[in-house]
Order: C-alpha cells, then structure tokens, then sequence
C-alpha cells in the first residue's frame, strides 16, 4: 500500500519553509505533495518543520496488520520481475522472506537487473561469501532493490532472542552487518567543533571460530532496517531500508502522518513518535532532540491497528532512505 499524496502543512512557530518542489510554504495553509515530492523531505524537515495532516493512499480498502513473526508482502510481489526464477528455483519474495543459519542458501544468480549488489560473492550460482571468516555470523554488504524502489539489505540476528516480521532493527555492529532490538544497545550523536552531528564508534567483541573477534570502531544503535520476515537468534535474514513497508510494529496510538523512530526502550523492536524534538548539544558535545539523535527512519501511512493475538500494534510505513543526498542546486537561466 503506497501512498499517492500528502497534504501537509507548518508546525506551530515555524514561520515559513521551502518545499523539494521549490513552492513556499506559510503558516496556517495546508499543502497537497505528490508522494514522489514527499520522499525528498528530510528526515529532519519530518520532524521538526512540517506536520502531516492527512495521508491518501492508492486504495481506501487495508489489509490486516501481520502477526508478529509473520513474513510481510512487499509491493508487487505476484507479478513481472518479482516471478524470476533463481538458479536455486526460488522467486525474488521467497529470497526476502528467507532466514539461514548459513549464508550458501541465498544464492542471488539473476539479480543483476534489479539492482543486486555483486560485491563479495565468488562467482554464478555461488552463495554469499563471508567478508570476515572467523567470524560466526559476518555478513558481507549485500543488497537488493525491487521493483517498486524498495531496498533490503542482508543481515544477521547477532542476538539469542528472535526479532520478528515488522521490528525495527539496530546496528550491533554495522561493520560486520550484526542487528539487535535497541533495547540495551549504546547510541550516541556528538558534535564535532564545526557543529557537524555524527554516531559515536565503539567496539565489539562478537564471537568467532577462534574465540572473540574483536572488531574497532564500528557505528552501533542506528537504524538498521525493519525486519521482513522473522530471524531467529543467529540466522541470517533480510530488513528493508527503503520504501513502504506494510506491517511495521508501532506505539499503540500512532496517528497516520506521524514521523516515527526507533524506540529506544521496547525490547520487541516497535517504532515510536519521539517524545523530545528540540535540539541541543550538551557541554560535552552530546546531541539530542534531532531527527539524527532521535534515531527518526519514517512517516506512517496508516493508523496503528492491532495485531491478532499478538498484543502489539502494527502501520505501514514509508522508509526514507537515511543514505546522504546529493545536494540539488537551483540556478537561473540567463540565456
């Protein structure tokens, strides 16, 4: 379920700002964006300048929230590319929905054209190769894209506890592509002396074939993606990063429209409106309040709704790509 446009308008005390489509917004006046148009706000912009008042989606008709554990469906998945057949028989939404212990099950021959990275692998028909083998579960940088912009990515459940289907997901150790629930994981934005935000490195200690492999610097606590489908505690699996995903587990009470982040308290992976969107930097170059800080990855498309028998509330989300944009510059034709 996609979302054809928003209509959007200022937050209070903010006296004007500068759509992607250049037109100038003013307090008190709502805005109608094309979703194409909506996808360029930043993150940032999402929390603190603009304020959704409604959402309207491709259909009026939804569908139930998924179960926790339940795989979800990506858009298109019954049609054109999403048919392929893989050298090992299986079809682009069976390889997302696909949890391993081992990395020689995802065998990704044929994905060229939909955006497959081939980094890491060994050959045709081969399956992912790992980029550390002493460790137990490093997963190379392995992504795909489908057909409707969606982006996933390879990772693994470095945890004893399963992470089910719709959990928003942290980096354990973004290096060696290790996920957790935030629950418990350190995140922490600096500023630099020019003021410039960034996630502070620590390092991990992750077991290995020889014992402990201790990995430096790694980003840990960011957003990793939300998981598709469940993972179990040491498999292999895929989160989106990018694009709608239908069934993510949110707050009770999550409006439509609403920007959403990681929370950082939930040990069942549910994303969150944040609760402090004032930014500041303490003396010791701590940054809170900012979408950055907050951990912010998305809009609601939907209202929360209950999971059957779950106890946990589900939304689509629209995932906005976290990776940095090119900036786009404006220049006056004086020919």
């Amino acid at each position: 379920m996609s979302a054809r446009s928003y209509i959007v308008q200022l937050q209070p005390g903010v006296g004007q700002a500068i759509l992607p489509d250049h037109r100038k917004m003013l307090p008190g006046i709502q805005y109608v964006v094309d979703a194409e148009t909506f996808s360029k706000i930043s993150l940032g912009a999402r929390q603190n300048v603009i304020k959704v008042v409604t959402v309207n989606l491709d259909s009026t008709n939804t569908t139930a929230p998924a179960s926790a554990g339940t795989a979800a469906v990506p858009a298109q998945a019954s049609s054109g590319y999403n048919t392929q057949a893989l050298a090992s028989g299986s079809t682009w939404l069976n390889l997302l929905t696909t949890t391993s212990q081992s990395l020689s099950t995802f065998t990704i021959a044929g994905f060229a054209a939909q955006g497959y990275d081939a980094g890491g692998t060994a050959g045709t028909g081969t399956g992912i190769q790992f980029q550390n083998s002493t460790l137990s579960g490093n997963a190379a940088n392995q992504s795909i894209t489908g057909p409707d912009g969606s982006r996933y990515t390879l990772v693994y459940n470095g945890t004893a506890s399963t992470i089910s289907g719709g959990w928003c997901t942290v980096w354990l150790d973004e290096n060696n592509r290790y996920i957790s629930t935030a629950s418990g994981v350190t995140y922490l934005v600096r500023a630099d002396g020019l003021g410039t935000a960034y996630s502070t490195s620590t390092n991990t200690s992750l077991s290995g074939t020889g014992g402990l492999v201790t990995t430096i610097g790694t980003k840990q606590g960011g957003f990793a993606g939300v998981a598709v489908t469940a993972i179990s505690g040491g498999y292999f699996g895929w989160v989106q990063i990018e694009g709608v995903h239908p069934s993510v587990a949110v707050a009770s009470g999550t409006a439509a429209g609403s920007t959403v982040a990681v929370s950082g308290t939930s040990n069942i992976g549910y994303a969150a409106v944040p609760t402090n969107t004032t930014a500041s930097v303490t003396s010791l170059g701590v940054v809170t309040g900012t979408a950055q800080a907050n951990n912010v990855f998305g809009t609601t498309l939907t209202a929360a709704a209950s999971g059957t028998g779950t106890g946990q509330y589900f939304a689509a989300v629209e995932i906005r790509s976290r990776r940095a944009k090119k900036p786009y510059n404006r220049f006056l034709n004086k020919n």
